[in-house]
């Protein structure tokens, strides 16, 4: 079983390198920086100087043009913002190459310093073919990007490069990075990368030395193939997604799709749409930067789609949105533009729109008329809950004014205060008719095991080492070898002002901890037959979310409004797939104990949502000890940092008899409430001395036995405890390389303590 679910996700046909290549490294910049340093030199500096080269004078117009009004950009404060000045390389100073982060552009012999730049890096570029050290990619009019590597002028710098061959080709991809990205044209999803035709199909990143690391060598070039070629549509299979024989099934379903759009809209002929398979979350976001399930492209008239087990019967519309784009472009109303699409949509989120529109309305989670126009406000919203609201007020327009007055009013469909309020009336019929029309599919709420796991930490932010990857897979095979029947996953937001209520952003970088990644580990852990806890969190700049205190009760108020839009996304996300638990909250130790009536009222809207078990994550001390609310939950969450001693060479005994302390705290917890406690956090370090402040900061010591004695005094304090069902220990990364063998962090992994997990979980 745990090799199909390996499988799964493998790349068949694909390049996978498991171990980094020994090639020789010149000598220059061995060992001299680390990615570190050059991330530091890069964030000091803020600035990029573009070194542009062609032999053409239109093209060097051209390079101009796009350069000048770049340069003309502020900085802002985004991280990925930076200030640009850019020289013809005819022109530019050895001072000025040795003082600057250097974008080097142009076709490899047009630019005389990207051959001779490149000369001391694993690189290779000719007619015929593109050496990556010592593998071979054929040159198909191909460029190769290469972002952040030692600058041969000071290896403390970094310096970037994009060239080809053919100068035309290299020019037009550069020029289309920035025009997606802007100031940020420079980044890459990975540190080199190969493009054949705009498309992305040889990647990697280096190993410290700075050869080329075999574990992170993707080549998607030898498994794509065209199914499928005609006047409407063109299939492009990647890596097997699809089967030959399933071609038919799928032109017949696109074609009645276009069709039933096309009548719907009196429209005309509509381009060749080219449809790209995918078999999972990473293989998509590796390709197109995008790890969604699905997306589409109106440059290229592409629709990107991952085809899996995960999202059988799922179509979430993004084809239909591309056909509608051709058609009739888009409205002034985005919530109109996303509806219409899902409209046409059946099996969106597998259970269709207006089933799960009627799941909000009995949750009282449904948008007003108003709300749904404005546009500022619905950006800021859950896109899964905006996405069905917009599928049902299409639906309900649509009813309401008849198509053809819907189809002109589509592009200026802005409503006078008079007519939205008395739509408004006929819209909230509307919604209270959706749960009979569409009533919930009873579902058996999952029965709560003794838990036995790790919070499943989302360690590695690139695409190949975040949640949605393979190496995500391996870490939880192998921590399901160890014993492990469950998992908790943490999505992240952020604030940075702890008595200002903000709203709060949802995770949608292909490299974050986004939905789809989120979605993607929690079906492997599945597979595994793990019981799967979502945990999201906030990071807070400078303090921790216990931090949070808002000056009056107004704020308060508009902080559990920000927040609960923000929960509730992960409880959609969680009931639409299944996920056996939920946790509403982590260590909001004033919020809770001064807010309880708010946490109440949130617990309450959230079941009528999400039908799985809901706990809370409490802070140790004060706000486990003294929350109110706990009757309302299915179990009791403890992130557990209680100090075990105060020496620095405490006896086996003396760490006993104060964990024996601390549980007489849990028990008098649980004594009252009589519901099961999880240790839904709890973890030491890999330092001298961990028990006596768990949760703090790691110093320079590295003490794996330290750890390991820690970790034994929980697990022989634990057994038969009635109270406890189970425990969670923070944490194990999403990539099992993660820090290195001998490094201080909270993973047991590697480490001596990963032997006592093992023969804890295995008993």
């Amino acid at each position: 079983m745990l090799f199909v679910v390996v499988g799964i996700v493998g790349f068949a046909g694909t390049e996978y390198f498991p171990v980094a290549e020994n090639e020789r490294i010149p000598e220059a910049i061995d060992s001299v920086a680390t990615r570190r340093d050059l991330r530091r030199s890069f964030f000091d500096k803020r600035e990029i100087l573009v070194v542009y080269g062609a032999k053409d004078l239109a093209l060097q117009q051209q390079y101009k043009n796009i350069l000048h009004e770049l340069s003309l950009k502020e900085v802002s404060k985004s991280w990925r913002s930076v200030k640009v000045s850019y020289q013809n390389v005819a022109e530019v100073s050895k001072e000025s190459l040795s003082n600057n982060i250097v974008f080097l552009v142009g076709a490899v012999d047009e630019n005389p310093l990207i051959k001779k730049y490149m000369g001391d890096t694993p690189f290779q570029v000719s007619h015929s073919e593109i050496k990556i050290g010592t593998k071979q990619v054929p040159n198909n009019n191909s460029i190769l990007g290469v972002c952040f590597y030692p600058s041969p002028t000071d290896p403390k710098i970094p310096f970037s490069f994009l060239t080809g061959t053919d100068a035309q080709e290299v020019f037009s991809l550069f020029a289309e990075k920035v025009a997606e990205r802007g100031q940020s044209f420079y980044r890459q999803n990975l540190e080199y990368e190969v493009y054949v035709n705009k498309e992305r199909l040889v990647m990697g990143d280096f190993n410290t030395n700075w050869g080329i690391e075999g574990s992170t060598f993707f080549n998607f070039a030898t498994g794509t193939r065209v199914l499928l070629d005609t006047d409407d549509f063109k299939f492009i299979n990647h890596q097997k997604a699809i089967e030959p024989a399933d071609v038919a099934t799928w032109q017949a379903k696109v074609m009645a799709s276009k069709a039933t759009i096309v009548d719907f809209v009196h429209g005309n002929s509509v381009p060749k749409i080219t449809y790209n398979f995918y078999t999972c979350t990473e293989e998509k976001g590796l390709m197109t930067g995008n790890t969604d399930h699905s997306t589409f492209d109106t440059v290229t008239n592409s629709v990107h789609t991952i085809v899996n087990k995960i999202y059988t019967n799922n179509n979430i519309g993004r084809d239909n949105a591309l056909v509608l784009h051709n058609l009739i472009g888009k409205s002034d109303k985005n919530i109109i533009t996303l509806g219409l699409p899902i409209y046409f949509t059946e099996t969106w989120q597998m259970k269709g729109y207006q089933y799960w529109a009627a799941r909000l309305v009995e949750s009282e989670n449904t948008f007003t008329i108003a709300e749904l126009l404005n546009n500022s406000f619905m950006e800021m919203e859950s896109s899964l809950i905006r996405d069905c609201m917009a599928g049902a007020f299409t639906d309900f327009l649509i009813t309401t004014w008849g198509k053809d007055t819907y189809l002109k009013r589509y592009k200026n469909a802005s409503i006078y205060e008079g007519e939205i309020k008395a739509l408004e009336v006929k819209w909230q019929n509307y919604l209270r008719g959706l749960p009979k029309a569409h009533p919930k599919k009873k579902t058996e709420k999952k029965k709560l095991p003794y838990l036995k796991g790790f919070n499943f930490a989302h360690e590695g932010y690139s695409i190949y080492n975040g949640y949605g990857s393979q190496k995500a897979t391996e870490s939880l095979l192998k921590q399901k070898n160890m014993g492990s029947n469950a998992m908790a996953i943490v999505p992240y937001t952020g604030i940075n002002d702890i008595n200002t209520p903000t709203p709060l952003h949802f995770s949608n970088n292909a490299g974050s901890e986004n939905d789809d990644a989120v979605v993607h580990a929690v079906a492997m852990a599945s597979n595994m037959g793990m019981y799967t806890l979502l945990k999201p969190q906030i990071y807070v700049g400078g303090s921790w979310p216990g931090g949070i205190d808002m000056p009056t009760d107004a704020q308060w108020d508009k902080f559990h409004d920000y927040y609960y839009r923000w929960i509730r996304h992960y409880a959609f996300l969680a009931e639409i797939h299944e996920m056996d638990a939920l946790c509403i909250g982590v260590e909001f130790t004033k919020a809770t104990l001064s807010q309880p009536d708010a946490w109440r009222e949130m617990i309450k809207k959230t079941r009528a949502l999400y039908s799985g078990q809901l706990t809370y994550a409490a802070n140790w001390g004060a706000e486990f000890e003294k929350i109110e609310f706990w009757d309302d939950l299915d179990f009791i969450g403890l992130n557990s940092y209680y100090p075990l001693s105060k020496k620095d060479n405490p006896t086996n005994e003396e760490l006993s008899l104060q964990f024996d302390t601390v549980k007489t705290k849990i028990k008098k917890v649980y004594n009252r409430f009589k519901k099961p406690i999880v240790f839904t956090e709890i973890g030491f370090r890999s330092v001298d001395a961990p028990w006596k402040n768990p949760h703090a900061e790691a110093d320079d010591t590295i003490n794996e036995e330290a750890q390991r004695r820690s970790y034994e005094i929980i697990f022989e304090g634990i057994q038969d405890e009635p109270w406890c069902q189970g425990i969670l220990w923070w944490k194990f990364p999403s990539y099992i390389e993660y820090r290195g063998e001998h490094n201080s962090a909270f993973t047991p992994n590697n480490k001596l303590a990963e032997e006592s997990v093992r023969d804890w979980f295995t008993k």
